[in-house]
């Protein structure tokens, strides 16, 4: 009778352990089946880390009594996300805290006009590049002729962008300058204008802006390339391979579009 009874009970607990145990594959199987593209689709909305203080790529601006932020990259952001079937909610925040927001989960994508550098890279998966432009040097209009060469900067005092391309362009190119970093590229452009630094070392389209903006300025002709590809998006590291080839899509329909969309960001800041 006993072991009748301890039959019937080892039996049911088999049966349990069966049970769970089928019903976690069937669990197992079915997150599998939501992740990648159809996984974000269920998500149903992507957060994107920016710093809005890079014009003219992403930027606030009032429109009709608002507070927007805009740009070239919202513009693509615009696009990535309507390809990939999904909305999205900006997260602005420093330049060097996007990395590591992005690692914590904190964000899903950063579009910041980042540039994958092999730093960067073990850090975050990147799509294909969808701008590039040089870097150029940036000195009070008063003293323009004071800074016509490389040589001439050897021991100034240059700002940049921390955790930029440009940070690493002055280390590298002046490792016996005094490097100030700071967080926004108006930032740079107030430190110089009040005489706390030499030079501002920003790209092209950021330059022409800082200068518009500010009549003490001028742009140098010490032009410099960096030695990334370009702007591209960081992804999480071991991003879904379609959703990858679903940005890249995106990115190359629309390269052709960038450089209006980067024009008309630039007439909309003038006119903020």
């Amino acid at each position: 009778m006993k072991k009748g009874i301890l039959k019937s009970i080892t039996g049911m607990a088999l049966a349990g352990v069966l049970t769970i145990s089928l019903a976690g594959c069937g669990t197992t199987e079915k997150a599998k089946a939501k992740e990648g593209l159809e996984g974000l689709q269920e998500k149903g909305k992507i957060v994107v880390g920016l710093m809005a203080a890079t014009p003219p790529y992403e930027f606030h601006a009032v429109d009709g009594g608002e507070d927007k932020i805009i740009g070239s990259d919202i513009k693509l952001i615009d696009e990535v996300t309507k390809d990939l079937g999904v909305k999205y909610e900006i997260k602005d925040m420093d330049f060097d805290g996007l990395l590591v927001a992005l690692q914590a989960g904190k964000i899903d994508m950063i579009v910041s006009a980042i540039s994958p550098t092999e730093e960067r890279e073990k850090n975050a998966d990147f799509t294909n590049v969808y701008y590039k432009d040089r870097h150029v040097m940036v000195v009070r209009k008063k003293e323009l002729d004071k800074f016509t060469s490389n040589d001439d900067l050897k021991k100034a005092k240059i700002a940049a962008i921390k955790s930029s391309v440009q940070q690493q362009i002055v280390e590298k190119e002046f490792p016996n300058a005094e490097l100030k970093l700071l967080g926004k590229s108006t930032e740079l452009a107030m430190d110089l204008a009040a005489n706390k630094v030499d030079a501002v070392l920003v790209d092209r389209p950021t330059a022409t802006l800082l200068v518009k903006s500010n009549p003490k300025l001028a742009l140098t002709e010490l032009l410099f390339d960096d030695d990334t590809a370009g702007a591209a998006i960081a992804m999480p590291n071991g991003t879904d391979k379609e959703v990858m080839d679903t940005i890249n899509k995106t990115i190359e329909r629309t390269k052709p579009d960038y450089e209006k969309w980067l024009t008309d960001a630039m007439t909309k800041v003038k006119q903020n």
